[in-house]
């Protein structure tokens, strides 16, 4: 189990109960010891939740209801894949007073909350394409009235260049790569990366197991790299050869870890992208190199309906295409 992914998991679930005005507690340590990852109350009710990553079995279940019995409370398993009707049966059978709560649950739940859903999905290790959001005991009453790509957008647009807006352009690209990606990529890691420990900022993401998107099954099938580093330029003038090499020493084959994707916000002077072609040419180290533009132009392609990845492809068929010798 990945911890990083369990632990956002479990934030993302507490937030849930909250949207769906719960008063919550987190990792709550009762009288007898026992630590329990959610205690969520409404309506003069007492839920006792269990979060968990992986898949569940029936100890669980005994341990979650007997927790529950013991300090007069409702018990919640919250699961972060699919519960089948045969296993929901058995545990109802085993413990009637058990609520199970899974991830078509959670998809129906945040389906009209995008920035939460994205963050949910990003966390998984696969993808919930062929899971159908389905009804069950937690539901989220307020609606989504506005468009939360286009309010990215909006930010993005009023996002100023320079060192003082660094951050705040940083968070942004990441909110809207999440957007885009969140089915394709997960684990989603800022990092901090200075020898001084002043912070640096970096995003590692991990191509989710079983993804059949032709650029993300080339990057892992033909550029052995099974993780991609994101990078985010707000400067105030075209990124330098400089930044490029910075950005290479970050890629190490042994790691699966050999492609990077730059977001610049004042694209690139003819040096960097020279740079950008001996990185590949003699070590084999992709790097994409987008601006902001590009990365609005792939958020309007899904709030279009269409795939961003296939965007990414058309750079990566540019890239090969004019690579020289």
């Amino acid at each position: 189990m990945n911890l990083y992914n369990y632990v956002l998991f479990e934030k993302c679930v507490a937030r849930i109960f909250q949207k769906a005005e719960y008063s919550i507690q987190r990792n709550v340590m009762l009288n007898n010891g026992v630590e329990i990852d959610i205690i969520a109350e409404k309506d003069d009710n007492k839920y006792c939740i269990e979060v968990k990553y992986a898949s569940v079995s029936g100890h669980v279940a005994d341990r979650i209801s007997q927790i529950a019995i013991d300090n007069k409370m409702i018990p919640i398993l919250v699961v972060a894949e699919y519960v089948t009707d045969e296993k929901r049966k058995k545990f109802y059978n085993e413990h009637p007073e058990l609520i199970v709560i899974d991830i078509s649950n959670l998809l129906f739940a945040v389906q009209q909350f995008d920035e939460l859903k994205n963050e949910m999905i990003a966390c998984l290790n696969y993808s919930v394409d062929n899971i159908a959001p389905v009804k069950g005991f937690i539901e989220i009453n307020s609606l989504q009235h506005s468009s939360y790509t286009k309010s990215l957008i909006k930010e993005m647009k009023l996002c100023q260049e320079g060192n003082s807006m660094a951050r705040k352009y940083e968070v942004i690209c990441r909110k809207l790569l999440e957007n885009i990606f969140s089915e394709d990529l997960t684990l989603w890691k800022e990092q901090e990366k200075s020898n001084k420990k002043l912070y640096r900022f970096d995003l590692l993401c991990r191509i989710k197991d079983g993804n059949q998107k032709t650029f993300w099954s080339i990057i892992e099938k033909y550029f052995k790299s099974k993780y991609v580093i994101f990078e985010f330029k707000n400067y105030g003038e075209p990124v330098t050869q400089k930044e490029i090499y910075t950005t290479e020493k970050y890629l190490y084959a042994k790691a699966l870890r050999r492609v990077g994707i730059i977001i610049s916000q004042n694209g690139y002077d003819e040096n960097a992208t020279w740079a950008a072609k001996g990185c590949l040419r003699e070590n084999g180290k992709l790097l994409v190199l987008l601006t902001t533009d590009d990365l609005i132009k792939m958020n309007n392609m899904k709030e279009n309906q269409d795939d961003p990845a296939e965007f990414l492809l058309e750079k990566l068929d540019n890239i090969l295409m004019e690579l020289e010798k």
